[in-house]
């Protein structure tokens, strides 16, 4: 546990693992890298620390790269849209339109990947489906 803390006697974070399992997340013998939780599955196949958030299992250099990109989309964004937060917000409204490109170049390029993946992912599912009928 390197934050220095005792996760395990905070109230709250005992309160959160508690509804994370009534809620129907399962319980990972993976533990969190920051503070040692163990981690948990969500229905919708996220994996969370109670402490933390969400959290990536990487099994690969792949993965990695995928995390990586989809981290680094995910900050190009938050910073266009505080930028155009503040320019809205200033006398130079004018001064948004920059942003807003920045945001939607962002968005497309995750919508990009995200229709890759589900791509990817469908041809997954069709090939076990096929080595499935085959092997009967």
């Amino acid at each position: 546990m390197s934050e220095g803390k005792d996760y395990y006697k905070d109230p709250e974070i005992v309160k959160r693992m508690a509804r994370l399992i009534a809620e129907g997340a399962s319980m990972l013998s993976e533990t969190c890298p920051i503070c040692g939780l163990p981690l948990f599955k969500l229905k919708t196949g996220e994996t969370v620390c109670p402490a933390h958030g969400r959290v990536w299992i990487v099994t690969s250099e792949a993965e990695a790269e995928e995390i990586e990109v989809d981290y680094v989309l995910r900050r190009i964004e938050y910073y266009a849209i505080k930028r155009a937060y503040e320019a809205l917000n200033s006398n130079e409204p004018s001064e948004i339109i920059p942003w807003l490109n920045i945001i939607e170049v962002a968005e497309r390029i995750k919508n990009l990947r995200d229709n890759r993946l589900k791509t990817k992912m469908e041809t997954v599912e069709k090939s076990e489906v096929s080595k499935s009928r085959s092997e009967k």
